[in-house]
């Protein structure tokens, strides 16, 4: 069983006083034997040490990130800071973290991962991780080599971001806040999550579909053997202006595994004319186009609340939501839209939840044997209920 809080501030300057509110919001007496926090907050939040002084103030481990954009059953925002407590008897959650400082990621994370797991007998039942955003790397490589440390155990997280795919996208643990390291809670105990996974309408993804014939990992260089954005025009994609707007048609990859298909955003266009997206494009996949407006995130969104509405029970107590930065900007001027809904669909949620937007978002995905494969998305919701 996993007990919740859930605390929420949009004091940024006063450090004593953002501090003092959470922790008003926080039954200190009534935690269990082990507890967890979950922040996300806006970058200032770090810059005037508001996030170093909750952390300082708390008795146990906070993992997190900064944000665009913050939900709790309390209130939300776009500057503001979230903080979701898990605090329970018979779940433990072990911490660990490692930091990107070369390309060795494999071996990093697989050293911090078994540094962790010497902590605690048996399998995790679960991982919770934030991180970095790294535009060469790809938050894939990241992702997965926790998956291969662990051995599949299911993964649930995000990239950090600061509400642009560039600037200050900080990782938190504790009191240090870092744009190159990986945080991660490994969660050992009795849990059943459900994973939630929504990115576009069927009706706003084309019908053709290319085959993957040339890519390096997130690089994307030829579909049906022509350079990228050739193939791109082939199908009806022009320039706007002059230049390409890669944000407003992100890609549907099917891996042709049995499980379903997984978004991939494009960061950037390299002199050669390559796509740099968000995760890996393998070989051989089949590729689509998607597009995503304002329309599509509510209609999505809701739908997918209403999904985890119909699948809770009474041991539901703990919710985690990302969605993508993408999603964020498709709401334009209604940019608190998505959160309100989240706020107005589960305003009978029985537990604690927290939203945040991601630069990238980790959850398992089901095989139609119902088993879970950890995947990497982008322009997606995801959602883990505990």
């Amino acid at each position: 069983m996993i007990k919740t809080m859930t605390a929420f501030t949009s004091e940024v300057d006063d450090s004593a006083a953002a501090a003092a509110e959470i922790l008003e919001q926080i039954d200190i007496k009534s935690l269990y034997k082990n507890s967890l926090g979950i922040l996300t907050c806006y970058t200032d939040f770090i810059d005037s040490e508001v996030v170093r002084a909750i952390c300082a103030a708390l008795p146990f481990d906070v993992i997190g990130m900064t944000t665009r954009g913050t939900a709790t059953p309390a209130a939300a925002g776009e500057i503001a800071l979230g903080l979701l407590t898990l605090t329970s008897n018979d779940v433990d959650f072990i911490v660990g973290a490692a930091d990107l400082i070369d390309r060795d990621v494999d071996g990093r994370v697989f050293n911090a991962y078994n540094e962790a797991c010497a902590k605690h007998p048996g399998r995790p039942a679960m991982i919770l991780t934030f991180a970095p955003f790294i535009n060469d790397l790809g938050g894939e490589i990241i992702a997965m080599s926790l998956d291969k440390a662990s051995g599949g155990v299911p993964l649930f997280g995000s990239l950090v971001n600061s509400g642009r795919f560039s600037g200050i996208n900080q990782s938190i643990y504790n009191l240090k806040a870092s744009t190159n390291r990986v945080v991660f809670a490994l969660l050992y105990g009795d849990l059943r999550p459900s994973f939630f996974v929504t990115s576009f309408a069927e009706e706003k993804v084309q019908k053709k579909r290319g085959v993957i014939t040339k890519s390096k990992k997130n690089v994307l260089m030829e579909v049906n053997n022509m350079p990228v954005l050739d193939y791109l025009q082939s199908i009806g994609i022009q320039k706007r202006d002059g230049a390409w707007t890669v944000s407003t048609f992100p890609f549907v990859i099917d891996y042709n595994d049995g499980t379903r298909p997984v978004a991939r955003s494009i960061y950037l266009l390299t002199k050669e004319g390559y796509a740099v997206c968000g995760g890996d494009l393998p070989e051989n996949a089949t590729l689509s186009v998607g597009s995503i407006d304002y329309a599509d995130v509510i209609r999505t969104t809701g739908k997918t609340l209403e999904q985890i509405l119909q699948k809770r029970d009474a041991d539901s107590s703990c919710l985690l939501m990302f969605s993508c930065l993408i999603r964020y900007f498709a709401l334009e001027a209604y940019s608190t839209a998505e959160m309100d809904m989240v706020r107005d669909v589960l305003r009978d949620f029985p537990g604690g939840y927290i939203f945040g937007y991601s630069g990238g978002e980790i959850c398992p995905v089901y095989t139609e044997k119902g088993n879970t494969v950890n995947r990497f998305h982008n322009c997606t919701f995801i959602a883990c209920l505990l």
